[in-house]
């Protein structure tokens, strides 16, 4: 197999469709037959809200396209972001990518580098920042220049404003044309498939001065012939942004559209799918922790329902799945690590111990408020409606039955002689007391009678730990120093 030369190189490996947890495979490959189409000059928004994976579905299509022979080009925009000239980023990268695709092309990009540098010089005079060094041989030329037009008088100052603004518009026209003549080349001299793409990342991220002026350079320097953008936004977002610079009353969706050709739809990914395929190995812990309720037949399965339905009902991005997953794992390492000093079987209610993670993250107040003797049931969540065993329950329902058993409740009773005092209960007696349990649907009602075997197996053996909330606040907030 012929070595592909790119400067992400181990990411032809690392990112692939084959190996996308969210299963973009078919949709990756759909815009990649669609781009490779283009060839006037073409620029897609791939638009997907914040968390959508946009980073990873774009470095796989880099690979993809890469694999096939087309000169790609990813540009995180987000690193650039101290720079005051995105066209200086933009120009550097797409010069030094393309001569490390192809080796020994340096004299081929000669000309348009020499029309990016007329182009860069005419938005330093413009006030507009530093200039590549790729461009114009001397990082320090561009403030210098900038400075000793500065010292002119007025009127000659303004001649070079009108020279060096001419100028700028006839490089924009070169580099177009010279960027056409440049794809060319590569494809008769280098043996390379055309379009030539250009992947933009993290552009959401960016100032929205920033972001606006990137776009603009893309639109007026690099729209050319045989070649192909790909920007990633979260485009709600970017609209935001854009209202943040010209106005809240601003068109921003308008005056967006005015960059893009055609909007491609990152959707939302399946996260019961990606949580499955993150594959949370518990085998370790067999015998030594216990994790409960175990609603689905097995542990790990009921490990990821119920990771899968707390992220959704409390909104968690991939990146947030991804960080609670690492604390998850931290947490049960730390149980792990109680079972090998104290040798007592550590019982942890899963569904608790993934939702105090969430909660102490996101800093709601039921984290720190449910105590011993204050269970606060019931949750600011986003209400789901869930399925187990052919019977459907809501979430609100399932959590309310599980923080009501993690904490003791404390009890006010009387003696026969009605004396008071204070006793703790644990949450199944309370429920038992308080509660008709026989009128709880079907699956809260064996939820209840699974954690209630639990607690009766932990009080007939004397070597477990049943774990209550301060246990769980405790290791949350451990593992709240792991982002």
């Amino acid at each position: 197999m012929t070595e592909i030369n790119c400067k992400y190189k181990d990411w032809l490996k690392e990112y692939t469709f084959d190996n996308c947890k969210l299963d973009r495979g078919e949709y990756g490959k759909f815009l990649k037959n669609y781009l490779a189409g283009e060839h006037d000059g073409f620029v897609l928004n791939l638009n997907g809200p914040w968390g959508t994976g946009k980073t990873e579905f774009l470095r796989r299509l880099y690979t993809l396209f890469a694999d096939e022979g087309h000169p790609t080009i990813y540009i995180d925009a987000w690193e650039s972001d101290f720079s005051e000239m995105p066209l200086s980023v933009v120009s550097s990268e797409l010069l030094n990518q393309l001569s490390v695709i192809n080796e020994g092309i340096g004299a081929e990009l000669g000309k348009v580098g020499e029309f990016l540098g007329k182009a860069v010089k005419g938005a330093i005079i413009g006030g507009a920042g530093l200039l590549s060094k790729h461009l114009l041989d001397d990082a320090g030329v561009g403030s210098e220049m900038a400075k000793a037009l500065f010292e002119k008088s007025p009127n000659d100052f303004l001649d070079s404003v009108k020279k060096e603004h001419a100028e700028q518009i006839e490089a924009i026209k070169s580099i177009r044309i010279e960027l056409g003549n440049l794809a060319e080349v590569i494809q008769t001299n280098y043996k390379k498939q055309l379009p030539v793409v250009v992947l933009i990342d993290e552009l959401d991220r960016c100032r929205p001065s920033y972001a606006i002026e990137m776009l603009e350079v893309i639109k007026h320097f690099f729209t050319t012939k045989h070649f192909v953008f790909v920007i990633a936004t979260d485009t709600k977002q970017l609209r935001e942004s854009i209202k943040s610079v010209y106005g809240s009353s601003f068109d921003s969706t308008t005056y967006l559209k005015r960059f893009f050709n055609r909007e491609a739809r990152l959707d939302e990914p399946n996260i019961e799918s990606y949580i499955e395929l993150s594959k949370i190995d518990i085998s370790e812990y067999v015998g030594k922790v216990i994790l409960y309720p175990d609603t689905f037949n097995s542990e790990s399965n009921s490990l990821h329902k119920y990771l899968a339905w707390l992220a959704s009902s409390y909104q968690l991005s991939l990146r947030d799945i991804d960080q609670l997953i690492s604390k998850l794992k931290a947490c049960l390492r730390t149980a792990l690590g109680t079972y090998e000093l104290s040798n007592k079987i550590q019982l942890v209610n899963i569904f608790a111990l993934i939702a105090s993670l969430i909660e102490f993250e996101k800093e709601l107040p039921q984290f720190y408020e449910r105590r011993d003797g204050n269970p606060l049931e019931k949750s600011e969540i986003k209400e789901v409606t869930l399925s187990a065993h052919g019977d459907e329950f809501l979430l609100s329902e399932f959590y309310e039955i599980n923080m009501i058993c993690c904490v003791k409740h404390e009890v006010l009773v009387r003696d026969d002689f009605g004396d008071e005092s204070t006793e703790f209960f644990l949450g199944t007696r309370y429920l038992q007391n308080n509660r008709r349990v026989d009128t709880l649907k079907p699956p809260i009602r064996r939820l209840f009678s699974v954690i209630r075997n639990v607690f009766n197996n932990s009080f007939e053996n004397k070597n477990s730990k049943l774990w209550f909330w301060g246990d769980y606040q405790r290791v949350a907030k451990l593992a709240g120093s792991i982002n």
